[in-house]
């Protein structure tokens, strides 16, 4: 117990100069009034203390729930206690699943095989009374009858073989029409069970109404089209059984026992019913037992004919085949996609088979393959399929490259090709196409940058490989070389343009050349006055001169060997070498 619940009332000290009388009376009031403080101070203890309290109700809780019930309160108790419940599940589950789904596993793993078994029976009994009467003379007249009441010819089949089954159950309360519970058999189309339970108390209160029939008198049956609903009726609940085909008088007898049984076994349910159906979940299994059927017996059903033995064969030869064909067609429209969706330019997004089609969807640069060639090559029909590509442009190398030749039309000395975004040319070509190559080619889509290192101009080309030749000895040309000095100047003209247009600055170099013949020095002097008579005769017809650079090389850099005459001959010359280079900024 606390230590603040044990201390006692202060007993005031006496002071020192009171006499004898005041002592006596101090004393006497401190031992009537002290065991009264003294519980004062424990009950407030109690109260400020929430340890102490919560150890109290601990204690109690469990009889106080107890107690409630046994009053006749579990109703309201559920409803006080259901929020913190679900919400205890739900955290539960929430950080570990684990721990319920073991709890529930031992009720979980029998009704799941329960169900499945169930259904699996009744859809191989239906597929066996299918079968047998699908090659008959029977089987043909209930094809008919199919076709003529445009009913399935399951249902037919089931109409004709099937005595009787009870497709719903209804376990209704009476005093308010509430559905309590509603089984259904397998395979069967039902109704919200709600409205059919308010259907049929209405119907019951309107036989009544209509026919000054007193409450205890009720419709016991009544036929809907081919249905048959047999109702019986309890003090507080209603079975209502929806049934296909006639069900013997037996089976009244066995929905009276169940409801008597519902009648015995819930009457506390019933007394304290506001609207909740939980405490009723527990009557499902004694209604499960009503959902029953009964087929006709077949004359000689132990020994099938062979007939359906054969026809069963065939359906499954049949059924083997078109599963063969198939997979085989999956496989094939399945390679074929993967296959298309390599190819460069082709995005495949998505395909299957949708309405009896096979689709292909994704998206297609206008330079891709052709579809068709490779619906030929997996030989697939091409009217099977509908093709929907959104137009793209691909950045596969080979496919901007495509794109580039035809936007850019190189000439024929020309070659590109793009990779990792960079479109690099190679070979010679004019100068105006080289200018509009580097104009236009970032523009091409999945071109970043051009590289033009291998790409030479036609003019510098003809112009480095243009040769002017001087007689033995002689720095004046001979007479046959005006023809190559017309064709120079028009290339240093063509290259001047170029440069300007790509804002560049183009320097001829000028070189004299000799034979071996004569003394170096002699040959230094000699290649000197050549390269200066050219650059002159350059300069008059209207090269600026200071673009033009001259120079002698002597026989240090010969044009061609000197083995024959005609070598030494080109030797005895003149040669010219460009420069390109960035404008330099004016200062």
């Amino acid at each position: 117990m606390p230590e603040q619940g044990q201390r006692r009332a202060p007993v005031p000290e006496p002071e020192e100069k009171g006499d004898a009388k005041d002592r006596a009376f101090e004393e006497l009031r401190h031992i009537i009034v002290s065991p009264e403080q003294e519980q004062i101070v424990e009950i407030r203890s109690r109260i400020e203390s929430s340890e102490r309290r919560i150890e109290d109700v601990s204690s109690v809780v469990a009889e106080a729930i107890q107690m409630r019930r046994q009053r006749g309160d579990a109703a309201a108790l559920s409803e006080a206690l259901a929020p913190t419940v679900q919400e205890t599940l739900r955290e539960s589950v929430r950080k570990d699943p684990h721990v319920l789904a073991d709890a529930l596993f031992p009720v979980m793993g029998p009704a799941i095989r329960k169900s499945i078994a169930e259904t699996l029976r009744s859809m191989v009994e239906s597929f066996n009374e299918a079968l047998e009467h699908s090659i008959s003379l029977q089987g043909i007249q209930w094809r008919i009858e199919a076709l003529r009441t445009g009913k399935p010819f399951a249902e037919i089949v089931l109409m004709h073989s099937l005595l009787f089954r009870v497709e719903q159950i209804f376990l209704i309360h009476r005093e308010t029409g509430l559905t309590l519970s509603h089984l259904t058999g397998p395979s069967v189309a039902t109704q919200d069970p709600a409205m059919v339970a308010g259907m049929l108390s209405a119907i019951q209160q309107f036989v009544r109404d209509s026919f000054a029939s007193p409450n205890e008198d009720s419709l016991d049956s009544m036929t809907v089209g081919g249905l048959e609903v047999w109702i019986e009726e309890g003090p507080h609940s209603v079975i209502a059984a929806v049934i296909r085909g006639h069900a013997p008088a037996d089976y009244r007898v066995a929905m009276e026992e169940v409801l008597e049984g519902i009648e015995r076994d819930f009457g506390a349910a019933f007394d304290g019913f506001h609207g909740d159906a939980g405490p009723f979940r527990a009557a499902d299994a004694r209604l499960q037992s009503l959902l029953v059927a009964q087929r006709r017996e077949k004359p000689g059903a132990a020994r099938k004919p062979r007939m359906a033995i054969a026809a069963s064969t065939l359906l499954l030869l049949l059924a083997a085949g078109w599963i063969a064909y198939v997979t085989y067609e999956v496989h094939e429209w399945s390679e074929f996609a993967q296959s298309l969706g390599k190819h460069p330019g082709i995005v495949v997004t998505a395909y299957g088979k949708s309405g009896g089609r096979w689709y292909v969807r994704g998206f297609r640069d206008p330079l891709a393959g052709d579809v068709a060639a490779e619906l030929a090559r997996y030989g697939l029909d091409a009217n099977k399929a509908d093709f929907e590509f959104a137009p793209f442009y691909s950045l596969d190398e080979g496919i901007v490259t495509e794109r580039a030749v035809r936007l850019l039309a190189p000439p024929s000395g020309v070659k590109l090709a793009e990779k990792a975004g960079t479109l690099s040319a190679s070979g010679t070509a004019p100068s105006g196409w080289i200018s509009e190559f580097e104009e236009r080619a970032p523009l091409v889509a999945g071109v970043v940058k051009i590289d033009t290192t291998e790409l030479r101009n036609n003019e510098i080309a003809e112009l480095e490989s243009a040769i002017l030749t001087f007689p033995l000895g002689s720095a004046e040309l001979e007479a046959e070389q005006e023809r190559v000095l017309a064709r120079a100047v028009s290339d240093i003209a063509a290259i001047r343009r170029y440069a300007a247009q790509t804002s560049k600055e183009a320097n001829l170099s000028v070189i004299g050349h000799t034979d071996s013949s004569g003394i170096e020095g002699t040959n230094q002097v000699l290649s000197n006055q050549r390269a200066a008579a050219v650059a002159t005769i350059l300069v008059r017809a209207g090269v600026p001169k200071e673009v033009v650079v001259s120079h002698g090389a002597g026989t240090t850099q010969p044009v061609r060997t000197e083995d024959t005459e005609e070598g030494r001959h080109l030797n005895r010359s003149v040669t010219f070498r460009v420069q390109l280079s960035p404008v330099r900024p004016t200062p």
